[in-house]
């Protein structure tokens, strides 16, 4: 092969080998994009989790106070009987 043969076929394929190039090129950016986007994927993920086991933390303790609600309405409402027997048995 001469330097003439091989001047031509590099003219020739030159279009061919840029999109190579740019398809190798581009493939790379993909998997560098999509590696960065697992991260913060995972994250993400760490956060939720995290944000899910406060909320059940807060839901046991509205159950808590709820109930102890409902213990001093029950409370109340028997202290007032009393109170309504002693006044009306007077």
């Amino acid at each position: 092969m001469t330097d003439f043969d091989l001047a031509q076929l590099i003219r020739n394929g030159w279009t061919q080998i840029m999109a190579i190039v740019a398809i190798i090129w581009w493939s790379r950016w993909l998997d560098l994009r999509s590696k960065d986007h697992s991260a913060h994927l995972d994250r993400h993920e760490a956060r939720l989790r995290d944000i899910e086991a406060n909320a059940h933390a807060h839901a046991v303790q509205f159950a808590r106070i709820d109930e102890t609600l409902s213990g001093i309405k029950l409370t109340l409402d028997r202290i007032y009987a009393e109170v309504s027997e002693t006044r009306t048995g007077r």
